[in-house]
Formats: structure tokens, sequence, C-alpha cells
């Protein structure tokens, strides 16, 4: 698991994709702990290139996806992320990487 603790105002994790190499991790969940969040002010998920879709990162939201290239996203928020991970995917990231 992750905890994020980005409060915005141009602050945050850069844009990126969970698992770009085969890693392991195939799904990701991010829970929102931002109560009294202002998208205006602090912003959402989704800054810069193409968008599918714009997530309010609201309290209480529990955001579910694929942690793979379809689905770039960035960290504006407080939240914790934890990832669903791939038992032979995992593994052969392990040998190959010597995680």
């Amino acid at each position: 698991a992750m905890v994020a603790c980005y409060p915005g105002n141009g602050t945050g994790y850069i844009r990126h994709v969970d698992n770009p190499n085969g890693d392991g991790r195939c799904i990701t969940c991010i829970y929102y702990l931002n109560k009294n969040w202002d998208v205006k002010v602090q912003g959402d998920l989704s800054r810069g290139e193409s968008v599918v879709a714009n997530i309010e990162p609201l309290f209480d939201r529990l955001l579910i996806f694929w942690s793979d290239r379809r689905n770039p996203h960035e960290g504006v928020s407080y939240a914790i992320t934890v990832w669903y991970f791939d038992a032979k995917e995992r593994a052969e990231a392990k040998e190959k990487y010597r995680l």
C-alpha cells in the first residue's frame, strides 16, 4: 500500500502508469481521504494530455482501474493506494529484476 499526501495547489505525483513494465500489478485501487476538496482549487486526476475521464478525488470515494498503459493518471490528493497483483507476472518480474 502507499499513502499519498498532496494538498493540491500545483503539488502532486506526476502523470504515470502504475505498471508500465509488467511488474505484476493488475488493478489499482485508490481510496480518497479528501474532506472539503474543491476541484477548482486543488484539481483532479487529469492535468495535461488527453483525458478519458475527469475523476474528482472526493472523500470516501474508491476508484478502481487497470494498472497498465490504458490508464495514465496523476496524484493530487490525500489517498491510500493498493494494488491487486497477478502472481505469475509478479514472480516473473521478481526473477527478471531481482526484486
